[in-house]
């Protein structure tokens, strides 16, 4: 016989849309017993998919005292620090945070200093990480099967800059294998209230980044649009374009032998992908994947410092819409950069 499988007692802070996501992700983990949820409705508190045994909490208190070995964090941005921070403090070891990671880069990097001075493993859920498309476009990429990478295009609806398009961030850093070393930006005004109250302002805006050199990528957060969330590529032997509502992947191959000129038009070929292939992003999968690979001892997929490129990103939009769209390049020693809060979901 083998060693027993540990059971990791996980807890969920924040029981609104994202958090029962989160919740149904954990029961289906055959190593993670859902030990306690927090919330401060009681309305909330009340989600019927709760296993019988988890303790229902509408204070942090107890759940410190507890011994939990997972927290999931699952409220809006401002309180993502604080309730970290109180995590790792507490003895907490495996900690999930929702994006944005926090609201300033400042307290993105408090929370960095603490996991490592705790040896806590940090993670971030930017679920395109895990999800296969999305994998498959790193590797045909890494590849060069495609030539050079040129332009990455992304656009999806609702808001905002801080909710949606930090995903965006990610998942064009995670395909491309690069760092963003450059951000122009636009903040749009708000097109409506914020659904999760005046407090929070997250609207949406276009960004563009330079990822080293000869590619830059384009973000279009459309408070107001009607999507679906689309992703196109242009490489220099190709073209690929992604829909997340549809799920369809289409690649479109040039052939680099034929030189175009006059009468001899450019040459193309669709490419023949994956019969499985899908680009939906199944949100369940990808955060029980996610929690997964937290509690094994395998190298994390989305460790923070990639929630924190996002933020960095994020902030430096804010600051260059400020500055008359002038580009700001990243990482950089603008104060400005590490001061900046947003108010963001």
């Amino acid at each position: 016989m083998g060693p027993e499988k540990k059971t990791f007692k996980a807890a969920v802070i924040g029981m609104g849309p994202h958090g029962r996501r989160i919740v149904d992700a954990i029961v289906q983990l055959e190593n993670c017993q859902l030990a306690a949820v927090v919330d401060r409705s009681e309305q909330a508190l009340a989600y019927e998919k709760l296993p019988a045994s988890t303790a229902r909490l509408t204070s942090t208190d107890p759940l410190w005292k507890s011994g939990v070995d997972v927290v999931c964090v699952a409220t809006n941005g401002p309180s993502h620090a604080a309730l970290s921070i109180a995590a790792m403090e507490a003895g907490v070891r495996h900690l999930l945070v929702a994006k944005p990671m926090a609201c300033s880069l400042a307290e993105c990097d408090s929370m960095l200093v603490k996991a490592r001075e705790t040896g806590t493993r940090l993670v971030v859920d930017h679920i395109r990480r895990h999800a296969p498309a999305y994998i498959w476009l790193r590797q045909r990429i890494a590849s060069g099967d495609w030539g050079e990478t040129r332009a990455v295009w992304m656009q999806r609806p609702g808001i905002g800059l801080g909710c949606n398009a930090t995903h965006s961030f990610d998942a064009i850093r995670f395909i491309t294998g690069r760092d963003v070393t450059q951000v122009t930006g636009w903040v749009d005004p708000p097109v409506a209230k914020n659904p999760r109250g005046a407090e929070y302002v997250d609207p949406g805006g276009l960004v563009v980044m330079q990822l080293g050199a000869n590619l830059r990528a384009v973000v279009a957060q459309i408070e107001d649009g009607a999507g679906p969330t689309t992703v196109e590529i242009d490489f220099t032997a190709a073209r690929v374009r992604l829909d997340e509502k549809s799920g369809q992947i289409e690649v479109i191959e040039r052939d680099t032998s034929v030189k175009p000129g006059p009468g001899r038009p450019p040459v193309y070929r669709n490419a023949e992908l994956p019969a499985d292939l899908n680009a939906k992003i199944d949100m369940h999968a990808g955060l029980r994947d996610l929690i997964a690979n937290l509690l094994s001892g395998d190298p994390l997929a989305c460790d923070a410092t990639h929630g924190r490129a996002s933020v960095e990103v994020l902030v430096a939009t804010y600051i260059s819409d400020r500055r008359g769209h002038a580009p700001l390049a990243i990482p950089s020693k603008d104060e400005e950069l590490n001061r900046l809060w947003l108010p963001i979901t």
